[in-house]
């Protein structure tokens, strides 16, 4: 039971009501212990009634529904959803009595199954008086979480509708999300929430009865109705992700009204669901972390011997490494969501373009950092975007080219070399090189000489303003996209590539660091100084001759690396000013680091080896170097600065190296 709960009388019917509908809104059927307690909570209720009530009063109703959930038939929430709403009902006419709550019938609940629900009686009760979860912030932040849940499943469903109306799973699915947020938004009185959603699960009620199909019209209704409540849930809860930028701005909601077209943004506060198996396992390091350090301190106040101690001290790294890999853990978060979500993004954008697109994604379960997921998905929104409208052909043109007028887009997620890739892959006309040379050359940012090859050929469709489109329309042709997916994958440490063939398609591919928390690093000694440089930013090292480093004018020093074209050397010493660096290349090494394909050679005095990093912020009092990403804690005690290899590329791009 709640702090806040505890806190409170136990013998008032309405202080245990309150708990009762508390532990309802925060369910999780899937946990045991939380449909424990449900079930305790509402047997207090009841108890505060008498042992001895008729069968149909409402306590003795929520007194046999939660007997059933206690046998696993889930179907019991909705009978005692609004067994709970007639007991505030009970509750606040004995109050303006001043006496105990009546035995009497309430109005009986219609089944949810024939589409009446505890939303019906919610409105009632609020009449009668103040719902008692209204406006507990606690309670609606976690009903934004849930209800952000359902949304997300209903709108899976809805899209799997769109192709199949007569899927019966789907439509019961999409019900049952409609009816538990209704059910949940009337013990919080959100009556705008609770209405949208009573309209739309009456449309499902109706389907169910006749035992049709949905038309196409309905499901473009309910899917407004999801994003509608989108709206009112993050308005009302700042929680959740509201409608996808290609969803209608304005759409008439099945129970009347509009869905607002103004801006949303999520306000999750950093919240992260974590299992139990992860807090227990993370527990048990802790204890065993106790453990080992109380076993070091004996040894060393009990003068054990060198060998012995540093056995000791081998098993608290090993304990110490298993904790923070534990630790790691506790922020990472699937991908299903974010994939949810483009699916149904791309369904709108190809309806709104009137080309016919399947969408297949493959690794949903694949894990990030909560940072790096909840900042990916505009990358992807622009990615897949573009695909449809430029890399997509039409369905006459698809037809011409011998291929299946249903064009095919994968997205796709998996583990590789200890990075996260996610690619976006369409099978569509390919990039068209000759046709962004000419936009390329005309806009200015290539000469007639130059090539196009992949590195480059990215750099200028990641230009800010670069377009090929003929027209400009509500999908693309702004220039306004794949400069914001390189810089945003720049930001979260993350590498951009491209590969196209004509006629065949073409994949964006987005490598990525699992966690921004702690990184791989190759740690590089410049003088006394050491420098970490994240692994993923590394090509490869080189000893280059004398005869490697020349000095171009308006460039600075550059270093050949063999058989590769000049790049710009960046001596690390003179950067930073530290003395008593070697300044001979050729006793010293060239780390080549890249940056979205453009690259640079670093110069170090040696490398010291590869080490797993924490990163740790420079502070507030330290202005925003170029080139730093922030400190770490090095083995012996002292601080190295972790090198952003992106802004150092770019300054010895802009800058000659120096």
């Amino acid at each position: 039971m709640s702090d806040r709960t505890a806190k409170t009388n136990a013998s008032q019917p309405g202080v245990l009501l309150d708990a009762a509908a508390e532990a309802l809104i925060l369910l999780d059927t899937g946990d045991v212990s939380s449909v424990a307690e449900l079930i305790e909570r509402v047997g207090a209720v009841a108890c505060a009634f008498g042992d001895t009530l008729p069968s149909d009063h409402p306590a003795e109703r929520a007194r046999a529904a939660a007997a059933a959930l206690a046998d696993g038939d889930l179907s019991a929430l909705a009978p005692l959803e609004a067994a709970l709403i007639a007991i505030k009902g009970e509750i606040d006419r004995a109050a303006s009595g001043k006496g105990r709550p009546r035995a009497t019938k309430p109005p009986p609940a219609a089944p949810a199954e024939q589409g009446a629900s505890a939303a019906d009686a919610a409105t009632a009760a609020t009449e009668a008086g103040a719902m008692p979860l209204a406006g507990d912030e606690e309670l609606l932040r976690d009903f934004g979480v849930r209800a952000a849940e359902h949304l997300d499943d209903a709108d899976e469903r809805l899209l799997r509708l769109d192709a199949d109306p007569t899927d019966r799973e789907s439509i019961d699915a999409v019900f049952r999300a409609f009816h538990t947020i209704k059910g949940m938004a009337g013990f919080l009185a959100l009556d705008a929430i609770s209405h949208v959603a009573h309209e739309a699960e009456g449309i499902l009620a109706a389907v169910r009865a006749e035992g049709n199909g949905l038309t196409e019209q309905a499901v473009r209704g309910l899917l407004i109705s999801v994003d509608t409540m989108r709206i009112l849930v993050a308005e009302t809860s700042g929680v959740g992700h509201t409608r996808p930028d290609d969803a209608p701005a304005t759409g008439t909601v099945p129970g009347g009204g509009s869905a607002s077209g103004a801006p949303v943004r999520s306000a999750t506060g950093g919240t992260v669901r974590v299992g139990e198996e992860r807090l227990d396992a993370l527990l048990d390091a802790i204890g065993e972390l106790v453990i080992g350090e109380s076993m070091v301190s004996a040894s060393v106040r009990g003068g054990a011997s060198v060998a012995e101690l540093g056995t000791r001290l081998d098993q608290l790294d090993k304990i110490t490494r298993e904790l923070q890999q534990m630790a790691t853990s506790l922020r990472m978060v699937p991908l299903r969501a974010v994939f949810r979500r483009m699916a149904r993004l791309v369904h709108d954008v190809s309806d709104k373009s009137g080309k016919r697109i399947e969408l297949v994604t493959t690794g949903e379960d694949t894990e990030l950092d909560k940072t790096v997921v909840d900042r990916i998905e505009d990358p992807l929104v622009h990615a897949l975007r573009n695909a449809i409208d430029h890399g997509v052909e039409t369905a006459e043109e698809r037809r011409a080219a011998g291929k299946p007028e249903v064009a095919r887009i994968e997205l796709r997620a998996f583990h590789s070399a200890g990075s996260i890739h996610i690619e976006v892959a369409d099978d569509g006309r390919g990039l068209d090189a000759e046709r962004i040379r000419e936009r390329a050359v005309t806009a200015g940012a290539i000469s007639p000489d130059d090539a196009l090859d992949g590195r480059s050929l990215l750099d200028v469709l990641c230009m800010p303003g670069f377009s090929t489109a003929e027209v400009v329309t509500d999908v693309s042709g702004r220039g306004v996209g794949m400069d914001v997916v390189r810089r945003t994958v720049e930001e979260l440490r993350g590498r951009l590539e491209v590969a196209s063939a004509p006629g065949r398609g073409t994949t964006f591919s987005i490598r990525l660091p699992v966690t921004l928390a702690i990184i791989d690093g190759m740690v590089l000694r410049v003088g006394v100084d050491r420098f970490i440089v994240p692994l993923l930013a590394i090509e490869r090292s080189i000893r280059p001759t004398a005869a490697q480093i020349t000095t171009i004018a308006g460039r600075g020093e550059m270093v050949a690396a063999e058989g590769e074209p000049l790049l710009p050397l960046v001596r690390l010493h003179r950067l930073f000013s530290i003395p008593d660096a070697e300044e001979d290349p050729s006793s010293a090494v060239v780390v080549i680091v890249s940056d979205g394909g453009v690259r640079a050679g670093l110069l170090a005095c040696e490398l010291l080896g590869q080490q797993q990093t924490v990163i740790k912020p420079l502070g507030d009092g330290l202005p925003d170097m170029p080139g730093i990403a922030g400190g770490a804690v090095m083995p012996d005690g002292r601080v190295g600065l972790i090198l952003d290899a992106a802004g150092i590329v770019r300054s010895a791009n802009d800058g000659g190296g120096e």
